[in-house]
């Protein structure tokens, strides 16, 4: 049977690709690693690890084993939190994927208000897509997604969703930053930043380009948030998203974000997820009713 301890040894080494950084990060000897990992390759029948003058490589049963070891520590880890639970003890990990425009304006607040609340509590927050969102809610990779334009399926539930409505935002000084409301057809004349087509945002704008017979050719296309922000901040063009992706820059005076036309563009879906055939922990319920509290919020704040 393969122990806890060999399963949290191997995965460590898997992630840092080096039994020297692997020790250190563990406080133990790099022979006690060895020692686990020839304990596994003899249990398994195959070797996990090659060592080369770059450090450490997965062989393909070691890439096989890595995808386990986190699943199986991840469970480990859970079944520990739901104990604590038990105890009343208010502890344990929640991990997150978020689309990146909901960090600055929702989800940090949130976050920071539940961390005075429940001091014990860890979050583990990473940036993904919708797609790749629900592929994590579903290896466990992740507890909770919040993004915008979820996909639906009958495995991802939406604990809580809200509309929100898209602007155009520009530097002070673009020729557009005193209109009062804008028409994608005005925005398509002008030098656009917009993310890829696996995004739901820039899937609605296509959607709604198309039905009013506008061709939308963004100059810049990216799907990181912040160089999105960073070239409107320099005047390169006009971003269309939910304002709350830059109240900090529109608060500074930075950045100007100007409504469009009514019934320009369908509002934007953000939907905070689960995966619906998990147990949930106290730390992954509370995180997720604060959540929908400050989503709920916004959107009355923003109507």
């Amino acid at each position: 049977m393969i122990s806890g301890r060999a399963l949290r040894y191997f995965d460590t080494v898997a992630q840092c690709h080096s039994l020297r950084q692997a020790a250190a990060q563990l406080h133990i000897a790099p022979t006690a690693i060895s020692r686990q990992i020839d304990l596994l390759e003899h249990q398994l029948g195959a070797p996990l690890i090659e060592r080369g003058p770059n450090g450490i490589s997965l062989t393909a049963a070691g890439e096989l084993l890595a995808a386990q070891a986190q699943r199986t520590l991840r469970d480990l880890e859970r079944v520990q939190e739901h104990i604590a639970d038990l105890k009343g003890l208010r502890t344990g990990r929640v991990s997150l994927q978020v689309a990146e425009g909901v960090v600055a304006g929702l989800l940090a607040p949130a976050l920071a208000n539940m961390g005075l609340r429940y001091p014990y509590l860890r979050f583990d927050i990473g940036t993904a897509s919708a797609s790749h969102m629900i592929e994590a809610l579903r290896r466990g990779d992740a507890d909770i997604g919040l993004s915008f334009f979820m996909p639906r399926h009958d495995d991802i539930v939406p604990f809580s969703s809200s509309d929100l409505h898209h602007h155009a935002v520009m530097a002070p000084a673009h020729p557009l930053a005193d209109a009062n409301e804008l028409s994608l057809a005005i925005l398509a004349e002008h030098r656009l930043i917009l993310p890829d087509e696996s995004y739901g945002v820039r899937q609605a704008l296509e959607r709604a380009a198309h039905h009013q017979g506008v061709a939308l050719a963004p100059t810049f296309k990216t799907a990181s948030l912040e160089t999105q922000k960073a070239l409107a901040l320099n005047g390169a063009g006009v971003l269309i998203l939910p304002p709350m992706a830059v109240a900090r820059e529109c608060q500074s005076g930075e950045l100007v974000s100007i409504p469009l036309s009514p019934l320009e563009l369908e509002p934007a879906r953000i939907d905070l997820c689960v995966y619906r055939h998990r147990q949930r922990s106290f730390a992954t319920e509370a995180c997720l009713s604060l959540l929908a509290s400050a989503l709920q919020t916004m959107t009355e704040a923003s109507s």
